[in-house]
């Protein structure tokens, strides 16, 4: 049978016909090309006549003549198949790399080259992807992390440069262990419980954790977690993303603390504003009782004086006198408390003998509140001077002194008891009056917060407040105990060590 019969045999043509590779039938000495199939007609975009009965070379890469013949050669003198990765050239003259495989046959002792042709484009291209990509992930500033879902504990197989920058660990320290080893012993994390479910059931998530370098340095990571799963849907990996946020977390907690301070500066401000609303209220409507006392007084003894008896003239003068009074000890009040609220009060201590300084107290109270007494009982040297300050004393006990008579019953005795105790100066001031109820202790000290049992009493709100303030300044402390219909003991403690006066004024007079 001619080469041509066994070339054109019915079976050995289907075969070649139907093959999906590209195939070239070459005779093995001239390297003529015998016959093509359809695959390599569209792969190298030749027809099957621009091909047959053409050299080899037809097909041949630019330098490509040389290594292609020592192939052949070699695959003759062999007597075996053999394979080679080189490029062809395609009828637009564009490279075609492919794998060319060489398989030797012999008809009628002729040799022929059957080459199978395999396009390694799209391989090329899918590894040049994947190289990209790998130096794209190698060279991210974010980290990216890769861990094994199908080991115990999710273990790192891969880390980036941009994960050993982030935390300080290298590859060799990170890759194998769980990235749980960022958190160290800080476990109790909200974000945490989220991740953990995430991995269980294999879901995507993102999440903020508190992390920590290799150093020990905190920094907030922003973790992207992205389940992979092979083509039977079985979950492999996790690949994780992570952003380095701590500047944007600070930041943020930053604005929140700015947030809470200016609402709290808000808040203050309007507190300060009821406080003069509830101030000027008060002031305008306590300084209207001793104001009309004076007038009413004033008026009959401007009408009646030569009239009026002796007894009567006497009572409208010591009404006037009693009004002023109450007047002259509200602006007093008034001035302490506006500049204790600026702290701009001024410290000076005097020696100061106690009892004499109670005996006066007691003179100037007494007469606005006739048929009350007050009793002063004193264990103290009544020589000895103590370094105190008598404006602020006249702050402390006056009105102390003015709520117990003012809310104890007419006829009733006020006790005032001084003694040393170890290095301090003790004053119990106690009544049998109406007492402080239980609901308003806690708020006792608050500037015009008054006790809802007072009923019509006059008063401010500011008299404990203003006693308190002034205790303060000379270092000392306020306490009592109160039981309502029984009555109230106020216990002023100061110290008696106080030798050099000092001043409290966190405002310069610049």
């Amino acid at each position: 049978m001619a080469l041509d019969e066994h070339l054109h045999a019915p079976l050995a043509e289907a075969l070649f016909e139907q093959n999906t590779e590209a195939i070239l039938l070459v005779e093995g000495t001239s390297l003529e090309i015998l016959n093509v199939n359809p695959s390599a007609v569209a792969l190298l975009g030749y027809s099957r006549d621009q091909m047959i009965r053409k050299p080899l070379s037809l097909l041949t890469y630019p330098g490509q003549e040389r290594p292609l013949q020592r192939f052949i050669g070699e695959a003759i003198r062999l007597a075996r198949p053999r394979s080679l990765s080189t490029r062809l050239l395609n009828a637009n003259g564009n490279p075609i790399p492919c794998e060319l495989r060489l398989r030797l046959l012999e008809i009628e002792g002729t040799p022929l080259l059957l080459l199978s042709l395999r396009d390694l484009s799209e391989r090329i291209r899918a590894m040049e992807d994947i190289e990209l990509r790998n130096v794209a992930i190698a060279n991210v500033t974010s980290g990216v992390t890769i861990a094994d879902a199908r080991q115990p504990d999710l273990p790192l197989i891969y880390v980036n440069q941009g994960f050993q920058q982030i935390t300080g660990y290298s590859a060799r320290e990170a890759v194998g262990r769980s990235c749980r080893f960022l958190q160290g012993a800080d476990r109790s994390q909200p974000d945490l419980e989220r991740l953990r479910l995430a991995l269980r059931e294999g879901s995507p998530c993102v999440v903020t954790i508190r992390n920590y370098k290799k150093t020990g340095e905190l920094f907030y990571n922003e973790l992207h977690i992205s389940p992979v799963r092979n083509e039977d849907g079985e979950l492999t990996h996790f690949v994780g993303i992570q952003l380095d946020v701590t500047e944007q977390v600070n930041a943020r907690e930053s604005l929140q603390r700015s947030e809470a301070r200016y609402r709290q500066a808000l808040e203050r401000e309007q507190e300060l504003n009821e406080m003069r609303a509830r101030f000027i209220s008060m002031v305008s409507h306590e300084f209207r009782t001793p104001m009309t006392a004076i007038q009413a007084s004033a008026g009959l003894l401007h009408r009646f004086s030569e009239r009026l008896p002796p007894d009567k003239l006497k009572r409208h003068h010591e009404n006037i006198s009693v009004s002023l009074k109450r007047m002259n000890r509200l602006l007093d009040d008034v001035l302490f408390f506006s500049r204790s609220e600026a702290n701009r009060i001024e410290v000076s201590l005097q020696p100061v003998l106690p009892e004499a300084y109670f005996t006066s107290v007691m003179e100037s109270i007494q007469p606005i509140f006739p048929g009350r007494q007050i009793r002063f009982e004193s264990t103290l040297p009544s020589e000895r001077p103590y370094p105190l300050d008598t404006h602020l004393l006249d702050h402390i006990f006056q009105n102390l002194l003015t709520n117990a008579l003012k809310y104890s019953a007419p006829d009733t005795t006020v006790l005032c008891r001084a003694r040393e105790d170890h290095a301090d100066l003790l004053f119990e001031i106690t009544d049998h009056g109406i007492g402080i109820p239980q609901a308003d202790q806690e708020r006792l000290f608050e500037a015009f917060h008054r006790a809802g049992n007072v009923g019509a009493r006059q008063g401010t709100g500011l008299g404990l407040t203003i006693a308190l303030k002034a205790i303060e300044l000379l270092g000392g402390d306020l306490s009592f105990s109160s039981e309502e219909n029984v009555g109230s003991t106020f216990i002023v403690r100061l110290p008696t060590q106080n030798t050099t006066p000092h001043h409290h004024d966190n405002n310069s007079d610049s």
